[in-house]
């Protein structure tokens, strides 16, 4: 008798000689290439029902080194404490895993020198391809591994400059509806908040604010520009704070490049007795729940962080199976205005 607790350890030579088939064929059919191969469809059947019936279990060691693929990618983000990347990052292993692959996940905390350190660690384990949020410095460094044909996808953000794939959402876009909202509900004078400048991302949001104002003749003054260190420092945000009351005390609107910005400017302006809850309009790219108690009515592009997630997937898959792709990609937001 089989003791139903352990594996069979039939073999595909097995499977071969009992059906009377090449391991070749055998091999075709079980790693999905039966069709590729012209294998007709009661053969591939029949090999399939033998391998299930003596509980054949595949050799994934040996498969990948074969096909040269581990079925694992990488994924760097730039910080998981923010529910935005963790979010991301969620989907980007939900559908990692509904294709077979595994995700290796660290996170750059938007150091140049640290995503340099990953790309080169993860590459060495030999992940099949890598999902980075770009830094932006390290242009040298990506170039390299761009120009190497590596599978990378770069993820919410992407660097003019670098002919790769990326995923990211329409910034410039989102900026200009909400800006224009804030026109629209009478603001004349506002101010955006914005924080690493340099990201290609954080400069279509800043164009998507400019051309909103001009188009409504009104000028983007650079007493209205409040760029915030990459750190959110509170000490540096009071700072700006109060610059812009003191050489604009009618700012009459608030844009914020980035959600995780709101907040902390609320508090410094609560604390200067600004009037957080009456007179000015508020628009913000992307959301976070105590949004809705504090500012309800501010108007926000809600960034599609599981579409982001899954799309990024979906393109590095096509990618290392060589099947046409769209290597630019630029999703829509969930535009709330008020």
């Amino acid at each position: 008798m089989v003791n139903a607790g352990k594996r069979s350890s039939i073999s595909l030579k097995s499977i071969a000689e009992s059906l009377g088939v090449s391991r070749t064929t055998v091999s075709w059919v079980l790693s999905g290439q039966g069709e590729e191969k012209s294998i007709s469809p009661a053969m591939q059947q029949k090999i399939k029902d033998f391998a299930s019936k003596h509980n054949y279990q595949p050799n994934f060691l040996a498969r990948s080194l074969n096909l040269r693929r581990t079925n694992t990618i990488g994924l760097i983000v730039s910080s998981l404490a923010d529910p935005f990347y963790s979010s991301i990052a969620k989907s980007v292993v939900t559908r990692a895993e509904e294709n077979g692959y595994s995700v290796m996940m660290t996170t750059s905390e938007s150091s140049s020198e640290r995503e340099v350190k990953l790309i080169e660690m993860l590459r060495h384990r030999q992940v099949d391809g890598i999902i980075l949020t770009p830094s932006q410095q390290p242009k040298d460094y990506l170039w390299q591994v761009v120009n190497e044909g590596y599978n990378l996808v770069m993820l919410d953000r992407n660097i003019p400059e670098l002919e790769t794939t990326y995923v990211v959402a329409d910034n410039k876009e989102s900026s200009y509806e909400l800006v224009g909202s804030l026109v629209r509900n009478g603001s004349r004078k506002i101010a955006i908040f914005t924080t690493a400048h340099d990201l290609g991302n954080m400069q279509f949001r800043y164009d998507g604010y400019r051309e909103a104002l001009e188009n409504a003749g009104l000028e983007a003054s650079p007493e209205l520009f409040c760029d915030v260190s990459g750190s959110i420092d509170k000490a540096d945000i009071v700072k700006r704070v109060d610059r812009l009351l003191k050489e604009v005390p009618d700012v009459d609107g608030f844009f914020f490049t980035t959600h995780v910005l709101v907040l902390p400017v609320y508090i410094a302006l609560k604390e200067k007795g600004y009037p957080t809850n009456g007179g000015a309009s508020w628009a913000c790219i992307h959301s976070q729940p105590e949004f809705s108690l504090l500012l309800p009515n501010m108007s926000v592009a809600q960034l599609p962080t599981e579409e982001l997630g899954a799309r990024s997937v979906d393109v590095l898959l096509k990618s290392l199976n060589h099947e046409e792709f769209d290597s630019r990609n630029v999703l829509g937001c969930d535009l709330r205005l008020h």
